[in-house]
C-alpha cells in the first residue's frame, strides 16, 4: 500500500513537472504576441489614417489591462485553480484575436479586441510564477523562475521580429491569427495541470477599478488637456486613498503610502519607467519618417539592444551587489539620459546612432530593474513583500501606458516642429529631436528626485 502511494506521488510529481514546459511556452508566446503589437503602430496609423495619439490607445489600454490583470489573476489563484484560470486566459486571447481579425476595418473594434486579447495574455506571466512557487520543490524554484527571465528577453527579440516582418510582408492584422496558436496548448494544460480545490479568495474589484480610472483619465488629460479629465483624475485619487483607508480587504493597505521611502521609490519608478515605452513607441515612427525604413528593418535594428539588455539583466543582481543598489540605479538613469540625448542631438546623423542609443537605453533599464525593485521591497516587511511587488509592477505598467500617451500627444503637436537646438531645420527631424530632448529632461528629473529623496540618505 505504501509502495502504491509512493509511486502515485512520484507520478504526480512527474506530471506537475511536465506542465512547466507547457506553461513556459505559453508565457513566451503571450509575451511575443504583446511585444509584436507594440511595434506595428506605424502601419496601423497609416491604414486607419489616424494620428499618433489615437493609434497609441491600442498600446496604452493594453498595457493598463496587463498591469491590472496580473493583480486580478494573482488574487483569483487563491480561489480558482490555475488550470481553470489559464483556460479562461486562452479563451480570452482567442476571442479577442478573432474579433480583431474579423473587425479589422474598425479601429474602435480593434482596440476593444486588443483589450479582450490582453486580458487573456495577462494570465500567463503571473500564473507561471505562482505555479512554480506553489507546486515545485523549493530547491528547484530558482531554476524555473530564472527560465522566465530568459524567456522574457527571448520574447522581446521574437516579438519585434514577428511584428516587423509580418506587418511588412503580410499585414499587421495577421498578428491576430498568430495569437490563435495559443489554443493548441489548451489540451496540454487540461491534461498536466492539477485539479485544485479553491481555498476561497477575494478580488478587490473597487480598488482595481479606481486604479484603472486614475490611469485612464490621466492618459485622456495628457492626450487633449481637457480640465474635466484632470478633475476626474484628482477625484479618483482621493476616492482611492479614502477607500483603501477604510477597507481592510483592499488589494493594498494605506500603510504602504505612509511609508515615505516606499512612496519615494514608487514615484521615481513611475517617472523613469514612463520613458521606457515612450522611446520604444517613438522609435519606429522616427526611423520610418527620417530614414525611410520599413518595419522589418526596424525590428532587426532592435535585436542588438534586446540581446545585450538580456545579458545585462541576467547580471544586474551581481552588478548591484558589486556597485550597490543606489550606484546601480544612478548609473542606469544616467545611461538612459545619455541614450536619449544622443538621439536628440544627432537625429539626422545616421541610423547607427539610434542602434547605439537603443542598446544603451535598453541595457540601462535592464541594469536598473533588480536594484530598483529590491530597494522598493526592502522598505516593506517580508509578509507584505508580495503585495509590494504586485503594486510596483502595476505602477510600472501604468507608467508605460502614460509614457506612450504623452509621447503620442507630443508627436501630434505642431509646436514641437520648431527645433529647440536651432540647428535642425526639417520639421520631422525637429519634432523627434525635441521629443527625445524632453525625454532626457524627464530622465534627469527622475535622477534628481531619486537623489533628493533616496540616494543621498544613508
Amino acid at each position: 500500500m505504501a509502495t502504491f502511494s509512493m509511486n502515485e506521488a512520484e507520478a504526480q510529481d512527474v506530471t506537475i513537472k511536465k506542465a512547466v514546459p507547457v506553461l513556459l511556452f505559453l508565457f513566451v508566446l503571450c509575451l511575443v504576441i504583446d511585444n509584436s503589437f507594440k511595434i506595428i503602430s506605424v502601419d496601423m496609423a497609416k491604414d486607419f489614417g489616424i494620428s499618433a495619439t489615437t493609434v497609441s490607445w491600442q498600446s496604452t489600454l493594453a498595457g493598463l489591462v496587463i498591469g491590472i490583470g496580473a493583480v486580478v489573476y494573482a488574487a483569483l489563484a487563491d480561489s480558482i485553480s490555475i488550470r481553470r484560470l489559464l483556460s479562461i486566459g486562452i479563451i480570452l486571447i482567442c476571442a479577442g484575436s478573432l474579433m480583431g481579425y474579423l473587425f479589422q476595418h474598425s479601429f474602435t473594434l480593434v482596440v476593444i479586441a486588443r483589450i479582450i486579447q490582453t486580458a487573456g495574455l495577462a494570465s500567463a506571466e503571473t500564473l507561471y510564477v505562482i505555479y512554480v512557487t506553489k507546486h515545485l520543490p523549493q530547491n528547484e524554484q530558482k531554476k524555473f523562475l530564472g527560465f522566465s527571465t530568459s524567456s522574457y528577453a527571448l520574447s522581446l527579440v521574437i516579438g519585434s521580429l514577428a511584428g516587423g516582418f509580418i506587418s511588412t510582408y503580410l499585414h499587421w492584422t495577421s498578428l491576430f491569427l498568430v495569437a490563435l496558436i495559443t489554443i493548441v496548448l489548451l489540451p496540454f494544460i487540461l491534461k498536466y495541470l492539477p485539479k485544485e480545490n479553491g481555498k476561497g479568495g477575494y478580488v478587490d474589484v473597487i480598488g482595481l477599478f479606481l486604479v484603472g480610472v486614475i490611469a485612464a483619465f490621466l492618459m485622456l488629460y495628457i492626450s487633449n488637456f481637457n480640465w474635466l479629465y484632470l478633475l476626474v483624475f484628482i477625484v479618483a485619487i482621493l476616492l482611492f486613498l479614502a477607500y483603501i483607508s477604510k477597507n481592510s480587504k483592499s488589494f493594498i493597505d494605506i500603510a504602504f503610502f505612509k511609508n515615505k521611502r516606499f512612496v519615494s521609490i514608487l514615484a521615481v519608478a513611475f517617472v523613469i519607467y514612463s520613458v521606457q515605452l515612450a522611446y520604444i513607441f517613438l522609435f519606429p515612427f522616427l526611423l520610418e519618417n527620417i530614414y525611410g525604413l520599413k518595419l522589418d528593418t526596424i525590428s532587426l535594428l532592435l535585436i542588438p539592444a534586446y540581446v545585450l539588455s538580456a545579458t545585462v539583466g541576467a547580471l544586474s543582481g551581481k552588478i548591484a551587489q558589486f556597485l550597490g543598489s543606489k550606484q546601480s540605479i544612478i548609473f542606469a538613469m544616467a545611461g538612459i539620459t545619455v541614450s536619449v540625448l544622443l538621439g536628440g542631438f544627432f537625429v539626422q546623423s545616421s541610423v547607427v546612432v539610434f542602434v547605439i542609443s537603443m542598446i544603451l537605453f535598453s541595457s540601462s533599464f535592464a541594469l536598473m530593474y533588480a536594484p530598483m525593485i529590491d530597494s522598493c521591497v526592502s522598505t516593506i516587511s517580508k509578509e507584505h513583500s508580495g503585495t509590494a511587488v504586485g503594486f510596483y509592477n502595476l505602477v510600472l505598467n501604468v507608467a508605460a501606458s502614460i509614457g506612450i500617451a504623452y509621447t503620442a500627444a507630443m508627436m501630434d503637436s505642431s509646436s514641437m516642429k520648431n527645433n529647440f537646438l536651432g540647428y535642425i531645420h526639417l520639421a520631422n527631424a525637429s519634432l523627434y529631436s525635441n521629443i527625445l530632448l524632453i525625454l532626457s529632461l524627464i530622465s534627469v528629473f527622475s535622477l534628481v528626485v531619486y537623489w533628493g529623496l533616496v540616494g543621498r540618505k544613508k
